[in-house]
């Protein structure tokens, strides 16, 4: 249940990225982080979809941490990057270039196997307020370090620096999510006076205006790029570290996790770079706008429609 909650979400936040990018691409071009942009948004129906569809990902998500653990659940989220490829050759009729294909299978093979290898056990281990304040600290100044390296440099490196930053207080999210899950369970006063609620709201602002912020430092196929390879990484880091998750560690097992996951690691940035991936998110390189199947079929029906 767990890997199926996990891949939903992927699919959902897949969907939602490209109905949202679909709701503003007929937006002025002088409304860029300007209150026309979010006026327009609204009143684009796919965009709200999109944004119900964040909601329905997030949802299912925080379920997939609180019945298992950071070490599978974020790996799991990397496949959005297949998805979004898949969506874009199938349903957009974009060109599938053979190191797009290539890169597909590696992802994919490289999640499915670290999961087989690792076969990763959700820990039972509560993190105490001290745990929480030391892990909060270092993942703070990891992400300021990766800040102040982004304020220097050419734009791809201010959006990979900035990307990376967005990433590490993601996995921090996605650990406070978890806990925050596990207090609801408790009912919705266990919720409200959990800091883990507070902690969540914080740094998940944070990270979002961060990561706003990387895309428009430079290019989209840099700050993705980070984005991907930093947030399983850490989260897996977390996921050991703070609530006591356990992979398989004897040599064979560990050479084949470090295999794995590397294969899938590559496999996700080359996603990153892809032009299916930047055109569901960038409008200034692909317009999208009449090219879905649904589109065709009401432009075919119309045509008849004239002959007639």
């Amino acid at each position: 249940m767990v890997y199926l909650l996990a891949f939903v979400a992927a699919l959902v936040n897949a969907l939602a990225s490209i109905m949202q990018r679909l709701g503003v691409e007929d937006a002025p071009k002088d409304s860029a982080l300007s209150t026309k942009l979010i006026s327009h948004m609204f009143t684009r129906v796919i965009w709200l979809g999109g944004f119900v569809f964040m909601g329905v990902g997030f949802i299912a998500q925080a379920t997939a941490l609180h019945a298992g653990s950071l070490t599978v659940v974020q790996p799991i989220l990397v496949s959005e990057l297949v998805i979004t490829v898949l969506v874009m050759w199938l349903w957009f009729a974009m060109n599938l270039r053979p190191i797009d294909a290539l890169a597909t299978l590696v992802t994919t093979g490289g999640l499915a196997g670290f999961l087989a290898i690792a076969a990763p056990s959700t820990g039972s281990h509560a993190p105490s307020h001290v745990e929480w304040i030391a892990t909060t600290a270092a993942v703070v100044a990891v992400a300021i370090i990766f800040v102040i390296a982004a304020r220097r440099g050419p734009t791809w490196w201010r959006a990979l620096s900035l990307g990376a930053a967005a990433s590490v207080g993601f996995a921090l999210t996605a650990a406070l999510t978890k806990t925050a899950t596990d207090a609801l369970a408790h009912g919705l006063g266990s919720l409200l006076t959990s800091p883990a609620t507070y902690g969540l709201t914080v740094a998940g602002l944070g990270s979002f205006f961060l990561m706003q912020s990387a895309f428009q430092a430079g290019p989209f196929a840099a700050s993705q790029s980070s984005l991907i390879l930093i947030n399983p990484i850490v989260s897996v880091i977390l996921g050991i570290g703070l609530f006591g998750d356990t992979l398989r560690h004897t040599p064979v097992a560990l050479a084949g996790e470090i295999a794995t996951f590397a294969a899938l690691i590559v496999g996700a940035v080359f996603l990153a770079r892809s032009p299916l991936v930047a055109g569901a998110h960038d409008e200034n390189e692909y317009s999208l706008a009449g090219r879905g199947q649904f589109a065709r079929w009401r432009a075919r029906r119309r045509a008849s429609s004239r002959d007639k």
